[in-house]
């Protein structure tokens, strides 16, 4: 037995090394080719110190909260309130903020960093979180590129978006 753990271990190690070193598009191969089906990031220590920094424009996106009409949204949770959680799509990244268990007001205060591409707009998506199953969408909402860079520009307040004909509104900054 402790043999063929210390060579489950020595393949893993030789996983998390060339996985390391390869570009992003391969590295799903190249744990395929030890039959693995595992996500490379548990395995990509070094990734870290290998990847590039992000060097061109940023921009801080704030999520402040969301107002869920209370009618409308009460079939997803059925002995309690919904669990609800903010994602924000811009330019392949993703970022997406803590659940607030139990509201339909739930006030986030989020803020992160994205790269920011002028000609792409912002997608945000709400979504009630569940345990046993995957989590549910609950509405959508996109600014577009040039309603996002006058926002930028002129230092707006908070935008209410809608997320669905009578679903409710999300706040965003």
């Amino acid at each position: 037995m402790y043999k063929q753990l210390s060579s489950y271990l020595c393949l893993a190690a030789i996983v998390s090394t060339v996985t390391a070193f390869a570009p992003l598009h391969s590295q799903a191969s190249s744990t395929a080719l030890f039959g693995f089906t595992d996500t490379v990031k548990q395995w990509n220590f070094l990734a870290p110190w290998t990847d590039r920094p992000y060097k061109g424009p940023e921009c801080v996106v704030e999520i402040i909260g969301a107002d869920l009409n209370e009618k409308s949204n009460s079939n997803f949770d059925r002995f309690s309130k919904p669990d609800i959680s903010v994602e924000v799509s811009h330019n392949k990244r993703t970022r997406k903020t803590q659940t607030e268990g139990n509201s339909f007001t739930p006030r986030y205060l989020w803020s992160a960093k994205m790269p920011y591409r002028s000609n792409r707009g912002f997608a945000f998506t709400v979504y009630e979180n569940n345990v046993v199953k995957g989590d549910d969408i609950m509405g959508r909402a996109y600014i577009s590129a040039e309603d996002a860079k006058e926002m930028i520009d002129e230092k707006l307040p908070a935008k209410l978006l809608s997320i669905g004909e009578g679903i409710g509104v999300v706040k965003v900054q």
